[in-house]
């Protein structure tokens, strides 16, 4: 088994809340570096997650010789000067989105990468959960199916079929809570909007069939927006994010339909369709490792679990635990140890990525003056 020699750079809390804990459990991973500007922090990840050694210069941990991958965990406005260094020493980078704040940063590393031969994969996890996976699978058979389950009442026979029968709805509801917040995303000239949205933005594109022509958004920036992607097809995705919601009611929820059938994926734990005669109505899926605790599944035992947890925490004088849902982090990166090994495709090279920048930032722009914004070819398309 091939082992890789990984170093983190950033050691805050997305690092240490997935990346040091997924590539200490990780067995084709040699932990060898934690990289912070704050030695005591990269300290700390050493002595928690076992890596080798802390450092706080990551010009020292791009040049190592004992180091094969790059795991990049800093704020978004640190990304070009690191990735593109690693990526002319040879080392693969394994970046969290978003992947950069401007066009010509992000064009800068997409060039790097292909002079160098060495991939970027950016951390648009979503599409490893094992719930959008299989949502993607039952969408993609919903484009192709022309036998979705007759309607109750069938008045088909007495019209042609008309040209929004071809196209897709799907809403992205987001429901957030800003009490949980970190200060930075107010003080950041894109917050939330920009930092977390491309998750959604991504899996837009990745469901959709034709190019996106325009874009608008409205509501405020700092959280409570609804933006609208208009594709060439006439297809329409609309993404809810409120900032003003509750943590304890699920966050996710996907709903596409398409040819008559419609699909929902909710929290990552459960998929509902009507419509595909040869699938299951409902899906569920487990929660993540170590809420063993929870006996039933599904949006049902969410909330059923999430009720006796709290009674019993508040019972027991303490704080409740949490129903963790798998969001694809450990199998993001594992797919793409798979890829620096020649086996499968890059879960989300870095070409893929840009599109979803451009986009994220035309949106933003649209939300502070008010007005649609066209999304052309410049925003979707990158020379060879």
């Amino acid at each position: 088994m091939k082992k890789h020699r990984m170093a983190i750079i950033g050691c805050g809390a997305m690092s240490q809340g997935t990346h040091f804990p997924n590539a200490q459990k990780n067995p084709r991973v040699d932990l060898i570096c934690a990289c912070d500007i704050n030695r005591s922090v990269a300290e700390q990840c050493c002595a928690k997650f076992g890596a080798q050694r802390a450092e706080t210069d990551w010009r020292k941990v791009v040049e190592a010789k004992d180091i094969d991958l790059i795991v990049l965990g800093t704020q978004h406005n640190i990304r070009g000067e690191v990735i593109i260094p690693a990526l002319r020493h040879g080392k693969p980078v394994y970046t969290e989105k978003p992947l950069a704040p401007s066009r010509k940063e992000m064009f800068d590393i997409v060039y790097a990468s292909r002079e160098t031969k060495a991939p970027v994969c950016v951390g648009h996890n979503r599409r490893s959960s094992p719930a959008i996976l299989e949502f993607t699978r039952l969408l993609d058979k919903a484009w192709q199916t022309q036998t979705a389950t007759p309607p109750a009442v069938d008045r088909s026979a007495e019209r042609k079929h008309i040209a929004e029968e071809k196209q897709m709805q799907l809403l992205i509801r987001v429901n957030d809570d800003i009490r949980s917040w970190k200060g930075w995303i107010f003080r950041d000239e894109e917050g939330v909007f920009f930092a977390e949205m491309v998750h959604f933005i991504d899996l837009a594109l990745l469901f959709n069939r034709s190019r996106p022509v325009r874009g608008f958004a409205e509501g405020s920036a700092r959280g409570n927006f609804t933006m609208i992607l208009r594709f060439a097809d006439g297809s329409i995705t609309t993404l809810f994010h409120t900032m003003v919601g509750n943590f304890d009611y699920p966050k996710e929820l996907f709903e596409a339909t398409v040819h008559n059938v419609t699909i929902a994926m909710d929290q990552h734990i459960e998929i509902r369709q009507s419509g595909l005669k040869d699938e299951s109505q409902l899906k569920t899926f487990p929660f993540s490792e170590g809420c063993d605790w929870s006996k039933e599944q599904g949006m049902t035992g969410y909330f059923h679990e999430m009720t006796r947890e709290r009674q019993r925490a508040e019972q027991a004088g303490e704080t409740p635990r949490w129903l963790n849902v798998n969001k694809g982090h450990y199998a993001h990166m594992d797919r793409f140890l798979d890829h620096l090994e020649g086996h499968g495709p890059n879960p989300n090279d870095v070409a893929s990525a840009v599109p979803v920048n451009l986009i994220a930032l035309k949106l933003l722009e649209s939300v502070r003056l008010g007005l649609p914004v066209a999304i052309g070819p410049e925003d979707w398309q990158i020379p060879e």
